[in-house]
C-alpha cells in the first residue's frame, strides 16, 4: 500500500489481508503509550510511523526513509493523516555521519549491494548525533526495519541506549546480516551489554520467548536506566 488513511476501512481491510503489516502495527500498538518519544528507522511508506503516531498523541515521532521515492509517499502519507507529532528525514541512520551508499531493488533497500539494484548516496547520521543535534532528551521507543543493519545502527547509538529507558522493537533479516558477517546472536549480546532483556518475537503466533535462531523480530527494553516518560518533559 502506498497512500492510505489509517482511520479508514481501506486500511483496515489492508491490514486483514496483509498479515506482516498488521502483526506489526498490532504489536506496535500494545507497547505504545501516550506521550512517547519514539524513533522510526526504515520508515518505508510510512504505516508503522503513521500508527505510532495515532497513539502517541502529545508525544513525537522522528521517522527516517533514505530511499527518495518511498521518502515521497511517506511524506504524503503524513500530511494527508494530518499529523502534526510526525517529522520525517530523508536520511540512513547507521554509525557515522556523512554519506553511505545505499541500494533498492523491488522490495529491498539497505547497505547490501544486490545484483541488479540502483546504488545512489545519501546522507547519514547517528541517532546519538540526531538526538544532540535536535536537542531531543529522550527516546521512549526505537522502531527499527534496517535490512541488516541493525548493528549499526545502534552501534551509533550507544549514548541513547545508556541513557534512556527505552523499548526495542527491531525486524530481524537473518540472511542481510550474516551476508554482512553479522548475526541475531551478536545483535542480542550487544543490547545484553547494556542491561537489556531481549525476547525473541512471533507476530504469527503473539508469542515472545528466547529462540532467536529463526526468530523474525527482538524486543528489547531495560527497566533499570532513565525515568518513565509520564514523569518527564522536553
Amino acid at each position: 500500500m502506498d497512500l492510505f488513511l489509517y482511520d479508514s476501512p481501506t486500511f483496515e481491510s489492508f491490514l486483514k489481508d496483509n498479515p506482516h503489516e498488521e502483526g506489526e502495527v498490532r504489536f506496535l500498538q500494545s507497547i505504545v503509550e501516550e506521550g512517547m518519544n519514539v524513533v522510526d528507522i526504515g520508515a518505508n511508506v510510512g504505516i508503522t510511523t503513521v500508527a505510532i503516531a495515532k497513539r502517541i498523541g502529545r508525544g513525537n515521532i522522528y521517522s527516517f526513509e533514505p530511499v527518495p521515492e518511498y521518502f515521497a509517499t511517506l511524506r504524503k502519507n503524513l500530511s494527508s493523516n494530518e499529523l502534526e507529532n510526525a517529522r520525517a528525514y530523508e536520511m540512513a541512520v547507521t554509525d557515522r555521519v556523512g554519506k553511505v551508499d545505499f541500494y533498492h531493488k523491488g522490495l529491498f533497500s539497505g547497505i547490501i549491494s544486490e545484483k541488479g539494484a540502483r546504488r545512489f548516496e545519501i546522507s547519514s547520521i547517528t541517532l546519538d548525533r540526531f538526538l544532540s543535534d535536535e536537542k531531543i532528551e529522550r527516546v521512549d521507543l526505537i522502531n527499527m526495519d534496517c535490512e541488516g543493519s541493525e548493528l549499526f545502527v545502534l552501534g551509533g547509538a550507544k549514548q541513547t541506549l545508556q541513557k534512556n529507558k527505552v523499548k526495542i522493537f527491531c525486524e530481524v533479516h537473518h540472511d542481510f546480516l550474516k551476508q554482512l558477517g553479522q548475526s541475531v546472536e551478536g545483535l542480542v549480546k550487544y543490547l545484553q551489554g547494556f542491561e537489556f532483556e531481549v525476547q525473541s518475537v512471533s507476530l504469527n503466533a503473539g508469542e515472545r520467548g528466547v529462540n532467536f535462531d529463526n526468530c523474525d523480530y527482538i524486543y528489547a527494553h531495560n527497566l533499570n536506566k532513565g525515568r518513565s516518560h509520564a514523569h518527564l518533559r522536553l
